[in-house]
């Protein structure tokens, strides 16, 4: 990679080792949230109805005739786990909540490595408990302190918005940029797709206590490439200083209120973010309770492959598909185009009969995420250079809310639904999705009439979805 010169810094090639540092946390925290979705249901199997053929080694077994004690209790389990997850989400949300709106301003006050250090110490931190609770087989409620003491630090968008001000510290918008962007897009795929991939053979072959070892030592590992080998991104003297902690957390939002002749740009643009991330983020959780119960009843290793493929699909194939569609769309065009692919994915979702018809959905769906990244890239471009932490920790802080909002409500959606339509939660995704679209239509018309670059212009900061959403587990 040559050097390059940005307003901050000069671009080497050992800023690179942020894609590695974000390839390894995502592998961890995938990993995390496979592991603990899987043990959630297992536990309570077992802790519900212990002499149940659900609890017992024989689970081929997938009955789905709606008036066995089989179905009934499978059911029982599903809703018990809906709620344990509605639980999880607020603790390891809410702390990050308030403080992911803080860590940006830091960040831009004493550095982006020290927040980043902190932040993947509390994810290895939360691998560790995660450990013990699953190995003392004490009540899965123990999980909700871990979450909570891990969100501390921020939790993943959090440090997420840590790499995208990172990213643009060294880099001017342009080639750069976009070869960087679309590094650490590869490497949060790469993280995700492999974590999917191996967690069913993890987690089969030496059980759920070392998988989670596994998700310690990955975050163990990404802190050491950051403090080993990763560069500041910015010189001492160009490090805000004299901010107070509330000046901070207030330059996150100041985007949106204070009156500018952007502030109509930044409003519509995180309006559609929100949008779009709540037809997401909530996804993941009930995607593994759905494929746990009948008719597919998958296996730790079904489940994984089917985790490896839809983090491929999305972050990867996705993300390389927007080279191709630049040619032809402005960014409001392939925007809509990833509106209604999350749309079309979801209903095939929600009808799915078969394991056919369920990878199907992945495939289907593979633009529905570009809409995150574009959107992020827009308010990135409107923000000076020395405001990028402030303007990605306030992102996150909107993340993380839409994260918070889609997980409790589809949670919500699937308990009361799941004995009646099991897939009806994933027409409500559809419908966020149809929503956001036409948000973008609403953006279009708008913004006709004034200059609107291509596709290319808005894809210079291409960001990540989060995925993970599967962290979402996010």
């Amino acid at each position: 990679m040559d050097k390059h010169q940005s307003e901050n810094g000069t671009l080497k090639w050992s800023h690179g080792f942020l894609a590695v540092v974000l390839l390894l946390l995502l592998f961890s925290l995938q990993l995390l949230s496979l592991v603990t979705s899987q043990y959630i249901v297992l536990y309570l199997q077992k802790d519900m109805f212990p002499n149940s053929t659900l609890s017992s080694s024989n689970v081929s077994a997938c009955n789905f005739n709606t008036s066995t004690e089989e179905y009934r209790e499978r059911t029982a389990v599903q809703k018990a786990a809906s709620k344990f997850n509605i639980y999880k989400t607020l603790a390891e949300n809410l702390p990050a909540l308030i403080i992911s709106g803080i860590t940006g301003g830091l960040s831009d006050k004493y550095g982006r490595r020290r927040i980043l250090v902190l932040s993947i110490s509390l994810t290895m931190l939360l691998g560790c408990l995660n450990s013990i609770i699953i190995y003392l087989q004490i009540n899965i409620y123990y999980f909700l302190i871990s979450f909570f003491i891990y969100s501390l630090g921020g939790g993943f968008y959090g440090t997420l918005s840590i790499c995208f001000a990172y990213m643009s510290d060294v880099t001017d918008p342009g080639k750069q940029r976009t070869l960087m962007i679309t590094l650490l897009e590869a490497s949060l795929g790469i993280g995700s797709a492999a974590s999917g991939f191996f967690s069913g053979f993890i987690i089969d072959s030496v059980g759920f206590f070392y998988a989670s070892i596994c998700v310690c030592a990955a975050a163990f590992c990404s802190m050491l490439v950051v403090v080993l080998f990763l560069p500041n991104s910015r010189p001492p003297n160009m490090l805000l200083s004299g901010t107070s902690t509330i000046e901070n957390a207030s330059a996150s939002f100041v985007f949106y209120f204070r009156a500018s002749p952007k502030r109509h740009k930044y409003i519509l643009a995180i309006i559609i973010f929100m949008s779009s991330t709540l037809s997401l983020l909530g996804k993941s959780n009930i995607e593994i309770l759905y494929q746990l119960n009948a008719p597919f009843c998958w296996t730790s290793v079904k489940v994984g492959y089917y985790s490896a493929i839809s983090n491929s699909a999305r972050m990867i194939l996705g993300v390389a598909c927007v080279k191709i569609l630049q040619k032809f769309f402005m960014e409001e065009s392939v925007a809509i185009l990833s509106g209604v692919s999350g749309m079309a994915a979801s209903i095939v979702e929600a009808f799915a009969i078969n394991d056919v018809m369920l990878f199907l959905v992945p495939v289907i769906g593979f633009l529905g995420t570009l809409v995150i990244p574009m959107t992020r890239s827009i308010l990135s471009k409107l923000t000076p250079a020395d405001r990028q932490g402030a303007l990605f920790a306030g992102v996150a802080v909107v993340e993380i809310t839409s994260n918070l909002g889609s997980n409790i409500g589809a949670s919500s959606v699937y308990i009361a639904t799941v004995g009646a339509m099991r897939g009806f939660v994933f027409l409500v995704f559809a419908g966020l999705s149809f929503l956001t679209t036409c948000l973008l239509l609403i953006y279009r018309i708008i913004n006709r009439g004034s200059k609107t670059g291509t596709l290319p212009d808005v894809t210079k900061d291409i960001t990540s979805t989060q995925i993970l959403t599967d962290h979402e587990g996010e």
